[in-house]
């Protein structure tokens, strides 16, 4: 989740970098989950093909039947561990964002109840919904900064 964007203010990139701090190492275990799994299903799949359709003069090893279908099964618990970790990784980063915004002193207790609204309610868009938070925030901030 390493988002690099040189052009968003530097309150925001703080905090998408606290975010990308705290979800970091299930990210990288995701990563690896996937890039195996990836691998062990199309190994498995392959040989599997070929040693099932392909073979004609070879009689069938039962043995190394029995292997390419142990990585490919090994390879689809990878991939449905992944997909676990990613309904994990939204969850821990929509739950810090709402400590984030609950944390907020600028905004009243209404506009911080939109914001945790349009958070549940449309998980895709989060991060956005989040932005436009840090933004209003920082916009209040200076106001009552200038006002002082």
């Amino acid at each position: 989740m390493n988002i690099k964007i040189n052009n968003i203010p530097r309150f925001m990139q703080s905090e998408i970098e606290k975010l990308q701090s705290e979800l970091s190492p299930l990210l990288k275990k995701n990563m690896k989950y996937s890039f195996f799994s990836t691998i062990m299903i199309g190994f498995s799949i392959i040989n599997l093909f070929f040693l099932l359709f392909k073979n004609d003069s070879y009689p069938i090893s039962k043995i190394a039947l029995a292997i390419y279908a142990l990585v490919g099964a090994i390879g689809f618990a990878l991939l449905k561990e992944n997909k676990h970790n990613q309904k994990e990784i939204v969850k821990m980063s929509q739950k810090h964002m709402l400590e984030r915004m609950k944390e907020s002193n600028y905004l009243t207790d209404a506009r911080k109840n939109n914001y945790y609204k349009k958070v549940n309610e449309q998980p895709l868009s989060a991060m956005n919904v989040f932005l436009e938070f840090l933004a209003e925030e920082q916009q209040r901030k200076n106001k009552s900064f200038h006002d002082e």
